[in-house]
């Protein structure tokens, strides 16, 4: 995160957390996207019939961006806009982003127009961040993913099973289980275009920690450095392009604030990114 949206974590996950008991959704999953628009008086429509009818601020965004508009909002007129022909998984994050734009009290501009950049984890940009946070906040009902996810012994499979449930993508469920953990837990995400020396790319936007691990170990980034290869991660090899799905868990050992610690490290492909589930040995460390 930014030191700028950690200042605003509190207050986004707070006016989640409102909009979800506005919405009356608190026990309803996957939480119902058109509940948590009402309950901030908005309507959705079809990006694509709204881009002929744009007012003329909004069509110069979506004509800079043409091509690649995810979604759109209007505060004034009380609707957002979404592309119907986005996965589920992913329109549903677009339209709690477009809704966090409008939730958020402190986003006071009329319009938003959202692209597959602005979208992407690697944003930087703090209102995008922040409407990324309260989308996560709103798809995960607050605190309720982890409750669920804390109460099964750590794997790579407890948030791979509970993504569908939640509609979520696997990469945000994994973000997600890890980051909001009350245990040990470090994820690595890396690109899947290996240098020649076997090496694929850690990409520290999706790299992340639990507080937990953070305490006890340290952040994980800087114990890999840039790359991940063979010395730390044996199973690198099939983080690629070809594979999809969960990499059987093999032990792996790294230089943390507490000394050589060995940990079991499970990995997962989708096609997109490669992710790497850290978590200790001994169940007694995981907490």
């Amino acid at each position: 995160m930014t030191e700028a949206l950690d200042l605003a974590v509190d207050d986004i996950r707070r006016q989640a957390r409102i909009t979800l008991e506005a919405a009356g959704v608190m026990d309803q999953l996957p939480v119902p996207i058109e509940l948590i628009a009402a309950a901030v008086d908005l309507q959705r429509g079809d990006l694509f019939e709204f881009a002929n009818e744009a007012p003329a601020e909004m069509k110069a965004i979506i004509a800079k961006l043409s091509g690649n508009v995810l979604g759109a909002l209007s505060v004034d007129e009380r609707r957002y806009y979404v592309d119907p022909s986005l996965p589920l998984e992913r329109r549903r994050f677009t339209e709690a982003h477009e809704i966090g734009h409008d939730a958020l009290p402190w986003h006071e501009n009329a319009y938003f127009a959202e692209d597959h950049t602005t979208l992407a984890p690697k944003t930087r940009v703090t209102l995008e961040a922040e409407a990324n946070l309260f989308a996560a906040e709103i798809l995960f009902a607050a605190d309720r993913f982890n409750i669920e996810a804390d109460a099964s012994a750590a794997s790579i499979d407890v948030p791979l099973g509970l993504n569908t449930k939640y509609q979520t993508s696997a990469a945000a469920a994994l973000q997600r289980y890890v980051s909001n953990s009350r245990r040990a837990l470090a994820l690595i995400g890396t690109g899947l275009m290996p240098s020649r020396r076997g090496h694929v790319p850690i990409y520290s936007a999706l790299t992340c920690q639990s507080l937990k691990f953070r305490e006890k170990y340290g952040a994980v980034g800087p114990m890999l450095g840039s790359w991940l290869g063979p010395k730390h991660y044996p199973e690198v090899d099939r983080l690629n392009h070809y594979h999809r799905g969960v990499i059987d868990g093999t032990e792996i050992t790294l230089d943390t604030a507490q000394g050589r610690k060995r940990f079991i490290a499970e990995g997962f492909g989708n096609g997109h990114n490669g992710f790497v589930l850290i978590r200790p040995r001994a169940l007694t460390e995981l907490r």
